[in-house]
């Protein structure tokens, strides 16, 4: 604790001792040797709590709004007439503080993201399993497996393809429609709150050990995914393996978007803390990213189905022309992860000292 009291002096020691900031003071001692307890209690160690109560409460410019002391903080104008204007111009100019996040407005805006996540993921499992109908409609209709004209078998795939798009999508709206009274905590509009801080912490907390298992189950999920399609290309006589490898893709992807909807509604509270302790900024660029990968997504997806029919329906060649889709879903994910890489990295530069 005495690092920490060391600490507050020279935080405050740089301003007037007015009854008002003393009060602050006194008010700011109070919270972090409760959240230095808080930490002692939760097993850190000695320095450990100090470097976290440091890290939470540090920053005197985001505490001011909650603490009340914006006002005495802000630079005052010099005595000399010359200075005076100068001094003037610029607390005049100096941006207001984006309003502090309050700790009902954080639950709230955490309840929304709990129960709109399972929607989230139903609507990212749907775009996933979309083509599987015309997948696997039209190998098994090509390879004789079926009663069904090759035609036929594209006419229905693609409706079922378009039904489950367009449901998907309004799953997406109808969540962004429930988030959006919080548009301001997701642009990082919003001045942080140690209260806040530590509410949002603890329920990510909370919710790691089921988070953790969901992405174990998960990934071993995506790992077996390919399981059908290799054995159907490497068990099965070739005459079965061409009408039945569609299927093989459908179960593929019906593996992948099970492991989406297992994984996705876990991680609620990860990002719901994620969101409420980043820096200010920070959710618009995660936002720009993910809205420069969905307009990649809006033209690449409607590519790959074109390429799919010219190569169908043009070459023949039902057979093997479903291998577009998994080639395409791995091409989709490197572009994602190249996006997120490069979002990444002017992220650090911007952060660096000039």
């Amino acid at each position: 604790m005495n690092v920490i009291t060391a600490y507050l002096e020279t935080m405050f020691g740089a301003y007037p001792p007015t009854p008002r900031m003393l009060e602050a003071k006194a008010e700011l001692h109070a919270m972090m040797e409760d959240a230095y307890h808080g930490y002692l209690a939760e097993g850190l160690t000695e320095n450990e709590a100090v470097g976290r109560v440091i890290t939470e409460f540090g920053n005197l410019d985001e505490l001011a709004p909650q603490l009340g002391i914006s006002a005495e903080i802000a630079p005052a104008p010099v005595s000399s007439a010359g200075g005076a204007g100068a001094g003037g111009a610029a607390a005049v100019g100096r941006a207001p503080a984006p309003a502090p996040v309050t700790l009902d407005e954080a639950q709230a805006f955490a309840e929304a993201r709990r129960t709109g996540e399972p929607r989230l993921a139903l609507a990212v499992a749907m775009f996933v399993l979309s083509p599987a109908p015309l997948i696997a409609l039209t190998t098994l209709g090509s390879g004789g497996v079926i009663a069904l004209d090759e035609q036929v078998g594209v006419m229905i795939g693609l409706g079922l393809l378009l039904v489950a798009v367009a449901v998907a999508v309004m799953m997406v709206v109808r969540r962004g429609q429930q988030l959006a009274p919080f548009t301001r905590l997701l642009e990082g509009d919003f001045t942080r709150t140690p209260a806040v801080d530590r509410w949002a912490r603890q329920l990510a907390a909370e919710a790691a050990p089921k988070r953790t298992t969901a992405l174990q189950v998960s990934i071993g999920l995506w790992i077996l995914a390919v399981t059908p399609v290799l054995a159907v290309s490497l068990l099965a006589p070739p005459s079965v393996s061409s009408s039945w490898i569609g299927v093989a893709v459908a179960a593929m992807l019906a593996i992948v978007a099970t492991g989406l909807l297992i994984f996705l509604p876990s991680n609620w509270a990860a990002s719901v803390a994620e969101t409420l302790t980043q820096a200010e900024g920070a959710a618009v660029a995660s936002d720009d990213r993910r809205g420069i990968v969905g307009v990649v997504s809006a033209f690449y997806w409607p590519l790959v189905v074109v390429a799919f029919l010219g190569w169908s329906f043009i070459g023949g060649d039902w057979g093997r022309s479903w291998i577009i889709w998994p080639i395409a879903a791995v091409l989709f994910a490197a572009i994602s992860s190249g996006l997120h890489a490069v979002e990444r990295y002017r992220s650090n530069r911007a952060g660096q000292p000039g």
